[in-house]
C-alpha cells in the first residue's frame, strides 16, 4: 500500500538562501546535503527535503501547506518579523484547534505557524 509519506521536499530558488532560513530562523539542523542542490532537514521521522528547481512556479502554485507547531505564537511571530521574516498576517487567525499565522520562505513557499489551543 502506498499510505505512508517518507519525506516533505520543498522546491526552492536558492539553496544557500534557503539554507539558511530554515536553519538559523526557524532552527531546523542538516541532516545530509546530496550535492549541491539538495539538502536534508533533519526532522524526526518526516525529513524535510529543500531542493533546488529551476522551474519554480512564482509565488508556488501548489497546494500543500507545512506546518510548524509554536508553543507561544506570538513570541514566534514577533521573533520572526524581528528576523525578517514575511509574516502574511497582522494578527494570528483563529482555526479549530487553536490559533495560526502563515510565514514565506525566501522562495516564497508559504507555512503555517500553528498554536493549539491549551
Amino acid at each position: 500500500m502506498l499510505n505512508e509519506i517518507c519525506a516533505l521536499t520543498i522546491k526552492v530558488k536558492d539553496i544557500q538562501e534557503s539554507l539558511y532560513f530554515y536553519s538559523e530562523l526557524l532552527g531546523f539542523q542538516v541532516s545530509k546535503y546530496y550535492g549541491e542542490s539538495i539538502v536534508s532537514l533533519q526532522h524526526k521521522d518526516l525529513p524535510i527535503i529543500l531542493e533546488k528547481a529551476n522551474d519554480l512556479h512564482l509565488p508556488p502554485k501548489g497546494n500543500v501547506l507545512p506546518a510548524l507547531v509554536s508553543e507561544k505564537l506570538d513570541e514566534d511571530i514577533q521573533a520572526l518579523r524581528e528576523k525578517g521574516v514575511t509574516v502574511i498576517f497582522d494578527e494570528p487567525k483563529p482555526c479549530p484547534p487553536g490559533r495560526y499565522t502563515v510565514i514565506e520562505d525566501p522562495t516564497g513557499n508559504q507555512i503555517e505557524i500553528l498554536e493549539f489551543s491549551k
